[in-house]
This record gives structure tokens, C-alpha cells and sequence, in this order.
């Protein structure tokens, strides 16, 4: 679903926390759609960033909707 004005409250979050926690795992993607372009054009480095990365924020939004 695009939009909904409920989601907060389903979720059961404030909107400040909220937005901070999408806004830093924003800035993680962003690091890795990066380490991705680098990695395509230098395939020698940044071997495991990407994988290790999505990995690692699976994790924590796995853990963090658990709350």
C-alpha cells in the first residue's frame, strides 16, 4: 500500500523514532547502492559490502518490527 495514515499506529511507533530509524537505514542503502556502482566498475573491491550489508539491515529491521 502507498499511503496509509494508520501505519504509525499499527506499527505502534512514534513519528519521531520512526523517522529517524527509516532515515538511517535510508542513508545505509544509499551507502550500499554506492558500494554497488564501485564494486560493478572495480569487481577486485568492495567484494562482500553489498551482501553484508543487506544482510545486516534484514537483520535489524527483522529485530526492530519484533519491538
Amino acid at each position: 500500500m502507498w499511503i496509509d495514515f494508520k501505519h504509525l499506529k499499527k506499527a505502534d511507533k512514534k513519528y519521531l523514532p520512526h523517522a529517524f530509524r527509516v532515515i538511517l537505514v535510508s542513508i545505509n542503502l544509499l551507502w550500499l547502492s554506492i558500494a554497488g556502482f564501485i564494486h560493478a566498475i572495480f569487481p577486485f573491491v568492495l567484494i562482500d559490502t553489498v551482501s553484508d550489508g543487506v544482510k545486516k539491515i534484514s537483520g535489524q529491521m527483522e529485530k526492530f518490527t519484533k519491538l
